[in-house]
This record gives structure tokens, C-alpha cells and sequence, in this order.
């Protein structure tokens, strides 16, 4: 059955941050695969509740480590958060509101303050040298299949296009040895920018961790195609890609194109197995027209895999 957050619950977490003065109204902002929002509204300002959709779900570890590394009016504030103190068995955490809408696309403005922003986070750096990508692939998927089941995919072409990417991880491991993991946001993608004029907001940090910074940019964008129309990945145009590589330099930050390439495959890579999850394996409900652009976006990414 699914969860739905009662009135009662969002007092006993206020009770726990020890804040007051909530006028009771909140509103549900809806959620991805992992986590439900809402706004909860007080006299004078909002804040955002983040609740973890299944228990046991621990992605929110990962949001609340993230945000109380940085610091940025850009990026939400940590407020409370705790492993011990649970919604009915599920994960949360109370973060500042940061004002803002979801664009269907952004202007160079936006893309350049982005840039700006990644460049901010990925200053962040890890203790632990060096990539694994073969590693990494395993843990991005571990939800749709181990090692032995991907590798012998039921479907043909994601199966040889796994084989194939564990032999790219093979051939490009003493470049990556050399690759210093920083954080990353992982899910950078148009439905977590907040636009508020020029300026954005980078939302959503459940799936953050250290990894190549270039990784970051794979999930802002693909050059060839739209990802379930535009929401999840943008078709990007050639001046908003320079927009946001120059906000990115003027940061501080160092752009590796060759790098960016392979992540992009990467992720389409990740995106297909869990696409062929969703329509064959989950158990999940899905709405009819969402079954429909999950299809074509399985076909668009393999067909693009399978020509690059």
C-alpha cells in the first residue's frame, strides 16, 4: 500500500527540530522513484520535508551528507535529519525552501549560473583516490540486477552492449586511477533546477556522491536525443552547452569533453537497464501513456548506444 503522509506525522517531525509556529497547511509537490516532497507553509516562510517512499529506503543519508557540506543560497539548507527518528519505518529530512520553478528548458543565463554552481560543489573532494567505473556501473544498477544477470541480459542488445562496457572499464582503468573523485549532485536534471529569474536552484541530493565531476554533466544533458521529453536529460543546443562550460571555468572548474562523452554513454547505459526493469521486471504501477514514452525512450537510447 502506498504511503500518505498524515498531519500528525509533520508535527512529530517539528516536535523533533524543536520548530514552531506551523499553520498546519502543507503541500504535496509530488516525488521521483525514491522520495515524496511537500512544502510545508508557515506564516512567514516554507520549508521542504523530503520522506523516503518504501522503508528501508536509505538514499536520504547521501541528501543530508551533501547539504551539510555545502554552502549555498542555491542550494537548500539542512535542517534536521536523523537515522534514528523515522516516519512509520521510512527515512526523512527537513530542508530550507529555495523559491523557484521546474523550466521545460533553460536559457544561457540559467545554464551558465549552473555551471557555476557544479564548479562550487565539485571543490568538494573525496580522501579516496581514483574511479572505479566497473564498480560504479554495478552500484548504479544494483536495483535492476547483479553482476551475473547483466552480463547475461535477457534482452540481446543490452547484454551486448553491457559486455561491451565492461571491457571500455577494463581499457580505461589507469585513466580513471588518475581521476580525482569530487561530489556530485548524480541527478542534475531539468526537474531539479529551480529558475528564479536568472538564478537556480539545485534540488534533490538523494543520489549524490563522489565520483568524476565530468559525471555531473552526463545528466544534465545528451547531444543527440531527449530522455522522456526533455524531463530526465535535454537535447542540448551548442550555445547553451558553451553557456554552461563557461560558467564552469569561471568557477574554477576544468572541462574534459572526452569525459563527458563517456559518461553520457554511461549514463544512457544505466537508463536503459532501468527502463527495461520498469516496463518488464517492477512492480510498480505505471500509467498508460507513461508505459508508452518509456518504450521510446528505451528504443531511442539503445539505438543511440548501438550507433556511438
Amino acid at each position: 500500500m502506498e504511503f500518505k503522509i498524515q498531519l500528525t506525522d509533520i508535527q512529530s517531525v517539528l516536535e523533533l527540530a524543536n520548530i514552531t509556529g506551523f499553520s498546519g497547511d502543507y503541500t504535496a509537490l509530488g516525488g521521483g522513484e525514491v522520495n515524496n516532497t511537500y512544502k510545508l507553509n508557515f506564516p512567514n516562510k516554507h520549508l521542504i520535508l523530503r520522506v523516503a517512499k518504501d522503508a528501508g529506503q536509505s538514499t536520504l543519508q547521501n541528501e543530508a551528507r551533501a547539504l551539510k557540506l555545502l554552502d549555498s543560497p542555491y542550494i537548500p539548507k539542512l535542517i534536521y535529519f536523523s537515522e534514528n527518528h523515522l516516519i512509520h519505518d521510512r527515512m526523512f529530512i527537513l530542508e530550507s525552501y529555495l523559491p523557484g520553478t521546474i523550466q521545460a528548458r533553460l536559457t544561457n543565463d540559467p545554464f551558465y549560473n549552473l555551471g557555476e554552481l557544479l564548479a562550487m560543489v565539485h571543490q568538494v573532494t573525496s580522501d579516496e583516490p581514483g574511479i572505479n567505473l566497473k564498480e560504479q556501473f554495478l552500484y548504479a544498477c544494483k536495483a535492476f540486477g547483479d553482476e551475473a544477470y547483466l552480463y547475461n541480459h535477457p534482452d540481446k542488445a543490452l547484454q551486448q552492449l553491457i559486455r561491451s562496457a565492461f571491457g571500455e572499464f577494463e581499457k580505461l582503468k589507469p585513466i580513471y586511477a588518475a581521476v580525482a573523485p569530487t561530489l556530485i549532485h548524480s541527478d542534475a536534471t531539468p526537474s531539479n533546477i529551480l529558475v528564479d529569474g536568472n538564478n537556480i536552484g539545485l534540488i534533490d541530493w538523494e543520489f549524490s556522491k563522489y565520483n568524476d565531476p565530468m559525471c555531473d554533466f552526463s545528466t544534465i544533458y545528451y547531444e543527440d536525443m531527449e530522455f522522456n521529453r526533455g524531463k530526465w536529460r535535454a537535447q542540448i543546443r551548442e550555445e547553451e552547452k558553451q553557456a554552461l562550460f563557461d560558467g564552469y571555468r569561471s568557477a574554477g572548474g576544468k572541462i574534459d569533453e572526452d569525459r563527458i562523452k563517456f559518461w553520457i554513454r554511461f549514463d544512457k547505459l544505466g537508463a536503459a537497464v532501468f527502463l527495461y526493469w520498469r516496463l518488464n521486471q517492477s512492480t510498480r504501477s505505471t500509467q498508460e501513456n507513461e508505459t508508452v514514452q518509456y518504450k521510446i525512450d528505451y528504443d531511442n537510447l539503445v539505438a543511440s548506444l548501438l550507433t556511438t
